[in-house]
């Protein structure tokens, strides 16, 4: 009889603690993981652990969160001195498994207009809607995130991809993050040392002729994830790196909160 009492109180037990765990899931963005905490009652004396569930790039170990999305190490040198966005985004569809080279990305897909001088003046696109120059030549310049969230849509549409680029420009810190959470890796725009941004040239818009005044240390990178006030960054000038969070995200704000994902 003592036996059986036993045995029904350990089920018991079991059962309440399942019932807690239960209880006791967070779920982010899709992601499921499993807390127990151990402060009273029958966890007293317990540790905190972690069950990931979901999302295989997030690790949770004593209580600090890592993710690591593993994209492709894909540099822009020596054929795209600066092609930096362009072969950003080919390391990212490398991620999601379509063999595509940065210079098919540049060539055939990537929108470009080049410079040309009227009067003495020089006049060039609007980056928002086309790449300065050619990213083949040090003469080439850059662009903002809608061309390359072009070239990926034009590209995507070839291949009938299940995949949707999106232009996150102007997202918060907080909501890139979020990003790297469900499983996206982002292109971000930076400067190249993350120091301030430079403007020191400028060219008038061909449809405007407005002026545009263009930074001249800009950069883009591949944001791959975190682990405490560290980002995980695939350079296409250095391979995979790091860099403290605080500066990495001042350095995007600075430039104007330029960044575009897929997913």
């Amino acid at each position: 009889m003592e036996v059986k009492k036993i045995v029904t109180g350990l089920l018991f037990l079991n059962l309440i603690c399942v019932v807690y765990l239960l209880l006791n899931v967070e779920t982010v963005k899709g992601i499921a993981r499993s807390v127990i905490s151990g402060t009273d009652g029958v966890f007293s004396g317990f540790t905190t652990v972690y069950a990931q569930e979901a999302n295989p790039y997030r690790e949770v170990v004593n209580g600090k969160i890592e993710v690591f999305i593993p994209v492709d190490k894909v540099l822009q040198l020596p054929e795209l001195p600066n092609g930096c966005e362009i072969t950003s985004l080919t390391s990212v569809l490398n991620f999601y498994g379509y063999d595509v080279s940065k210079l098919d990305m540049a060539d055939n897909y990537l929108p470009k207009q080049p410079f040309k001088t009227v009067n003495n003046v020089l006049y060039g696109p609007d980056p928002n809607k086309a790449y300065a120059g050619n990213p083949r030549q040090w003469s080439g310049f850059f662009s903002y995130a809608p061309p390359i969230v072009t070239a990926a849509q034009t590209y995507i549409d070839k291949v009938g991809a299940q995949l949707e680029p999106i232009d996150l420009s102007g997202s918060s810190r907080d909501e890139i993050m979020m990003e790297l959470e469900e499983g996206n890796p982002v292109v971000v725009w930076v400067t190249l040392d993350l120091s301030k941004k430079k403007v020191n040239y400028s060219w008038n818009i061909h449809e405007t002729n407005a002026t545009f005044n263009a930074p001249t240390n800009l950069h883009a990178v591949v944001l791959n994830g975190y682990v405490g006030n560290k980002v995980h960054v695939m350079d296409p000038l250095q391979g995979q790196i790091t860099y403290d969070a605080d500066a990495f995200f001042a350095s995007y704000e600075d430039l104007g909160s330029h960044a575009m994902t897929v997913k």
